[in-house]
């Protein structure tokens, strides 16, 4: 049967509609039959007085770590929330009596969204605002949990102890930031029906829709927590062509010798094809580059950040003196790969361990630890 989103199921509870609402969205937050959420409120009779937006806008057609500026629709405001402020702030949010989340997220720590919500989730709880999640599948739930544990807060991409994947639903994850960061948030969430954790997001029978702009299909979204860590490199993950996160490469790799380096590892799950690409935007801008395109073979055997721990482990021994690593924009003296890995120097974990394996088993300490705390808040079987 078709899972059954949690917008479709608040819609048909009788909530209060007097309230006066705002709700945080973009393009991924729409009804089963495709009508988008603010739409399907308005309707209802719902009194909407403010919409919010995370990274990439309402409108999800910003690219990564753009701003978005506050615009307006049909006579409502929309507010960026990735721009000159980061959550609402004492004027907006005392402005309202409830706050409603409806975003697909993709399952991965280093997706903003979860950290939007957080904010939201710690403004709620200061001013005594309701804030009601409404779920919605996890697109790589199959894979359950790999990686480690980032304490605190951490950054605005990776914190609050969530490994790289954490196999929550984003309703899920609510309530364990509740449990364990803001336990006085006044949080309800909205369960889906006909849903199973194990289900791929075909499975679920709902529509896809790019939860931003380089996560164009499901498939991206499997593969995206491995390769998402070339974000940290002088390696394009794929940005500025039809395949992002599928394809890595460069103009200095040889395409040929890294798929047959990689096929020999044996690696769970997946394989390689050598591929060329241009990308026309982003890293190698108009450069022809050679590289390979992952290929998910076995969902049930596929590790996303076991695949990308080798990925990043062989090209950087095959290449040494082409292999960069960047600097984290916020911190000359760091690198940005370690906000990815949670490692504290991943440049010289990597150069320590002889093998990818090695690598992989210091960016997944943590992985046992967590399952267990994730336990108690599993809402689905």
């Amino acid at each position: 049967m078709k899972t059954i989103p949690g917008i479709d199921s608040f819609l048909s509870s009788g909530p209060d509609k007097t309230q006066k609402t705002g709700l945080i969205t973009n393009q991924t937050g729409i009804t089963s039959t495709g009508t988008p959420s603010w739409k399907a409120l308005l309707e209802a009779g719902f009194n909407l007085t403010a919409l919010f937006g995370p990274e990439h806008g309402f409108t999800g057609s910003s690219q990564d770590a753009v701003p978005v500026k506050d615009s307006s629709l049909n006579g409502i405001p929309v507010y960026s929330l990735f721009g000159t402020r980061m959550k609402p702030g004492d004027e907006l949010i005392n402005s309202l009596e409830r706050i409603i989340y409806d975003i697909q997220d993709v399952g991965c720590r280093y997706y903003t969204y979860l950290y939007t919500l957080a904010y939201i989730m710690d403004e709620c709880e200061n001013h005594g605002i309701e804030l009601i999640v409404l779920d919605r599948p996890n697109p790589i739930g199959m894979y359950g949990v790999e990686g480690n544990i980032i304490p605190g807060k951490g950054s605005f991409l990776g914190g609050y102890g969530l490994p790289n994947i954490y196999g929550l639903t984003i309703g899920e994850y609510a309530q364990y930031i509740k449990s364990y960061f803001y336990p006085g948030t006044d949080l309800h969430v909205v369960k889906m029906k006909n849903y199973l954790r194990v289900m791929s997001f075909h499975e679920t029978g709902l529509p896809w829709i790019s939860p931003s702009p380089n996560i164009p299909s499901p498939l991206t979204a499997e593969v995206y927590p491995g390769t998402c860590l070339f974000e940290g490199t002088s390696v394009s993950e794929g940005r500025g062509t039809t395949r992002p996160f599928e394809i890595i490469g460069a103009p200095w790799i040889d395409g040929e010798l890294l798929r047959s380096t990689l096929n020999n590892l044996d690696i769970p799950g997946v394989t390689f094809t050598s591929v060329y690409f241009t990308p026309v935007f982003s890293k190698y801008r108009n450069e022809l580059c050679r590289g390979i395109t992952v290929h998910v073979t076995d969902r049930e055997t596929f590790k996303p950040l076991m695949t990308g721990a080798a990925l990043l482990h062989t090209i950087a021994k095959l290449y040494p003196d082409s292999f960069k690593w960047k600097r984290d924009w916020e911190d000359d003296n760091a690198f940005f790969i370690d906000k990815l890995t949670g490692l504290k120097n991943t440049p010289d974990a990597l150069k320590d361990t002889e093998n990818f394996n090695s690598f992989y088993s210091r960016i997944t300490k943590g992985t046992d630890t967590f399952i267990k705390i994730r336990a108690e808040h599993l809402l689905y079987p």
